[in-house]
């Protein structure tokens, strides 16, 4: 009994020091050396904290396990209400709202609007959502792409990453809707890309106050042949059942329906689905549709999440791409050691560090706006 305690005692010391001395660590903040950023720091100080991530799942594969366990095993989010919202070509989106009862509804309550994964919907994005409301006082709502969550593909065109075109039409409905309401942007995964490329090509017209990118990919058309191998033939066999065989009705007959259906990875599936989204090549997706062709255009306040273990959006993309931190006045980089794809669990029940990230930035933003505005660099 003595010497099975002492063993037990040695094995939890000896894995303390690896914790605490390998798994434990400050994340590394990458932006431009300005005014700027000088007050952001100071002033957000879980931008200059220690990240612990959560000690029984810190390997970036059992944190997917985990963030794909919570996600089936959790229930369903009650949102408060969901509008569907015809296109100007008679497609569907929808938006999913929470907190707007009326201990949350005030004039001027901030609303974060979230950009869900690229096979997600409004219930894979709900953590985020209850954190919002719950912890911020803030109305959240979840742009739904179209053929996502229980929205109906009434046209034949998808696009993996999200459409701008869509998402100014969500946008403005919004901001009728609640016109004295500062927006602030989360996308998560691919809805990362979605809200990267809407504030390229805006602009300084951009409508949002500030956005937070978690686990973006950067260049897209490298970065999905870049996902583990593993990873990389899942997402695309789950890629053709989420969106070809779920819509074969309305998809079927666009030319390119057999070529997609017959990808390998998600790399290829990519590559493949550009008559989906309404291009003539595959080149013309790209150009139009990858969100680092406009990234040096962002003037929005921008705080971007990575960690070196995602083995989706995998640490080269974020290596290759670091370069333009440096020259976006406004955009802050957080690089972790560890934290997976999107999952960035702290503490014993496995709660998200990124949420609390976001957060804490938009809180620092709306604090301090007047210090805040964007300018041209």
């Amino acid at each position: 009994m003595i010497e099975t305690l002492l063993i037990f005692g040695i094995v939890l010391i000896v894995f303390g020091i690896y914790y605490f001395n390998y798994v434990a660590h400050y994340p590394v903040v990458h932006h431009a050396k300005n005014k700027y950023h000088k007050k952001l720091v100071s002033r957000c100080k879980i931008l200059s904290e220690k990240y612990y991530p959560t000690f029984w799942c810190f390997n970036n594969h059992l944190m997917l396990i985990v963030l794909l366990l919570n996600e089936f095993r959790s229930k369903v989010y009650a949102y408060d209400s969901i509008d569907r919202l015809e296109m100007s070509d008679g497609g569907l989106t929808g938006l999913a709202w929470s907190a707007t009862g009326t201990a949350y509804r005030t004039k001027g309550t901030p609303i974060v609007i979230i950009f869900h994964t690229i096979s997600g919907d409004e219930q894979d994005v709900k953590t985020i959502v209850r954190y919002i409301k719950e912890e911020l006082g803030w109305i959240a709502v979840v742009c739904i792409r179209r053929g996502h969550g229980n929205i109906p593909l009434r046209t034949p065109k998808i696009n993996t990453m999200g459409s701008t075109s869509d998402l100014r039409e969500q946008l403005d409905f919004i901001s009728r809707k609640f016109p004295s309401s500062l927006l602030f942007g989360v996308g998560l995964s691919a809805g990362s890309g979605l809200i990267a490329q809407y504030l390229g090509e805006e602009g300084l017209k951009s409508r949002f106050v500030a956005a937070v990118a978690v686990s973006p990919a950067y260049d897209i058309e490298k970065a999905f042949h870049r996902v583990h191998p593993f990873y990389n033939k899942m997402m695309g066999q789950r890629l053709i059942n989420f969106f070809l065989k779920r819509h074969y009705e309305s998809l079927s007959g666009v030319k390119g329906f057999m070529e997609s259906m017959n990808s390998n990875n998600i790399g290829e599936f990519q590559d493949r689905i550009h008559s989906f989204a309404g291009f003539d090549s595959k080149e013309e997706y790209y150009r139009l549709s990858n969100p680092i062709n406009v990234i040096h255009n962002i003037k929005t306040p921008l705080l971007v999440l990575n960690s070196e273990d995602d083995p989706i959006c995998v640490d080269e993309n974020v290596q290759e791409n670091l370069h333009w931190v440096d020259k976006l006045p406004h955009s802050t980089l957080i690089h972790t050691k560890r934290g997976s794809h999107i999952a960035f669990f702290e503490g014993i029940r496995a709660r998200s560090w990124s949420d609390r990230v976001i957060g804490e930035y938009f809180k620092t933003i709306l604090s301090t706006r007047k210090n805040f505005r964007k300018k041209k660099p």
